[in-house]
């Protein structure tokens, strides 16, 4: 790579020269990722070429057992197919004998339901009636003749009652006056009885009121005995019970003394164990001043026999004793130097101590206004966003309103058309109903007109077949012109039906 200047030496005139060599190599760098890409899918690419090479080999073989299982497959297809062309005549002459079976089945249940219809069974009934009026006459001439014999028997077997009736009456006056004459002689016999019986039955009265008085008398005093063991009894538990809430009463005061006893006592321990502490403790005291007076006495006396001693030898001089007075002062300096130093040393520890503590505060702070800071700027942020949200949530409310507004303007336009149709669809299966209902009379109105000119031709009576057709003309509001025609009769003014059509099954 080689920098160069076109024209002026000036930064915006400055070029970048890169060789070719170097600019492929840059170039291999930044396309790394899809010659990469490239390589697999042209080795994906050969792979599938070499498969489908030695696929297409393979195939032409036959020696291997993959080849030989579809040669098998593919015979076993041809006879499968073969009988499922067979299936398929089968099936269509057994859908041609089924097609057959339901036609008659269909004639059949047609006549079926002609015959059960309620105009068919009433025109039925109507020719069962004119076949009956053939014989009517028959039977009237012979119920005539047969009414004159049976008057003629009922007359003699009346004259015969009429004798029998008449011997049964006397016979039956007979048998009353020997009744009623049995009967008084029993009342009399009966009376006596009732009588003696009612006398016996005073006399048995009287003696139970007696023996009834004397076991009321009895029941009395057993009650007054009752009565009076009850009272004694009631005095005595009452007794019982006053002595057993006296000696309750003396058992409860006396547990009240007992406990006021021992509360004094406790009392009296407590103020005891107060006043020997108090005078424990003057005690301690006066025994702490008194040691104090012994040991000043004391180091009073070992002063006085320090000044009295002898030298080393002889006994201790005055020197010796300065001496030592001032070892022991030395001694007390020093302790009292490091005393100081130590007390320095922990002042200075204090101080430290104060100044990282004052750093930590000032760093705390800086911390706290950091976070404070922070928090600021992320309540901005939430309030920016929750501004937003606010915003695009009102935009999505309107849209999905307005969405939703489309949607139902949608479906009343479908539920309209809907309606619509079903009322088109209601209005048209209605006027199948009706030509189908047409169709009805003309059939049964044909079958009933043949019927009653076969009736004629044989001499049967044909009035009742005659009412029925014009019962039924009448009913369903037919009529019928002289071609032997049918048609509705046309209403002679307005006619206020209602608006929905029932679904007739």
């Amino acid at each position: 790579m080689e920098i160069v200047y076109v024209g002026h030496r000036n930064p915006s005139n400055r070029a970048l020269l890169i060789s070719n060599k170097e600019w492929k190599r840059l170039g291999k760098i930044l396309t790394k990722k899809m010659d990469e890409e490239e390589s697999v899918e042209a080795s994906k690419r050969l792979k599938e070429m070499r498969r489908e090479t030695s696929k297409k080999m393979v195939d032409g073989w036959d020696n291997t057992e993959l080849n030989k299982t579809k040669k098998l497959l593919e015979q076993k297809r041809k006879a499968l197919s073969e009988l499922e062309v067979k299936r398929q005549q089968r099936d269509e002459e057994m859908k041609r004998e089924a097609l057959d079976a339901r036609n008659r089945i269909i004639e059949k249940a047609c006549k079926l339901k002609f015959e059960e219809r309620d105009a068919t069974k009433t025109f039925y009934r109507a020719l069962l009636h004119s076949e009956v009026f053939k014989e009517r006459a028959i039977q009237l001439k012979f119920n005539a003749a047969e009414r004159e014999k049976r008057m003629r028997k009922d007359f003699e077997t009346a004259q015969e009652q009429n004798k029998e009736a008449e011997r049964y009456r006397k016979h039956r006056a007979d048998e009353k006056q020997k009744s009623s004459e049995l009967k008084k002689s029993k009342a009399k016999i009966l009376l006596k009885e009732l009588k003696d019986r009612g006398d016996k039955r005073n006399e048995e009265q009287i003696a139970s009121r007696e023996s009834g008085k004397v076991e009321l008398q009895k029941i009395a005093e057993e009650i007054e005995e009752a009565r009076e063991k009850a009272a004694a009894e009631a005095r005595v538990a009452k007794e019982k019970l006053q002595k057993d809430i006296a000696d309750n009463r003396t058992m409860i005061t006396k547990q009240d003394d007992v406990r006021e006893t021992v509360e004094w006592e406790e009392e009296m321990v407590t103020t005891i164990m107060a006043e020997t502490k108090k005078t424990l403790a003057r005690a301690r005291r006066l025994k702490e001043i008194e040691l104090a007076e012994v040991k000043q006495l004391a180091l009073e006396e070992m002063r006085m026999r320090s000044a009295a001693w002898p030298t080393k030898q002889n006994g201790w001089a005055e020197s010796d004793v300065q001496d030592a007075i001032e070892m022991q002062e030395k001694r007390y300096r020093e302790g009292d130097r490091k005393k100081r130093e130590l007390a320095n040393r922990r002042i200075e520890h204090v101080k430290i101590g104060n100044q990282l503590w004052e750093e930590e505060i000032c760093r705390r702070r800086e911390r706290l206004e950091q976070d404070l800071q922070s928090e600021m700027n992320r309540r901005e942020r939430e309030k920016k966003l929750l501004t937003e949200y606010v915003d695009l949530r009102g935009q999505i409310q309107m849209k999905n309103a307005k969405q939703f507004r489309e949607q139902l303007d949608k479906q009343c336009n479908d539920k309209r058309i809907t309606l619509l149709a079903n009322r088109q669809a209601d209005i048209d299966r209605h006027k199948a109903f009706e030509r189908q209902w047409h169709r009805e009379d003309e059939e049964f109105l044909e079958y009933a007109k043949n019927v009653i000119e076969k009736k004629k031709l044989v001499g049967n009576p044909v009035m009742p077949l005659l009412k029925t057709m014009k019962d039924y003309l009448e009913k369903n509001n037919l009529c019928m012109d002289k071609d032997n025609k049918i048609s509705k009769k046309t209403p002679k003014g307005p006619i206020y039906t209602s608006r929905i059509i029932h679904h007739i099954k």
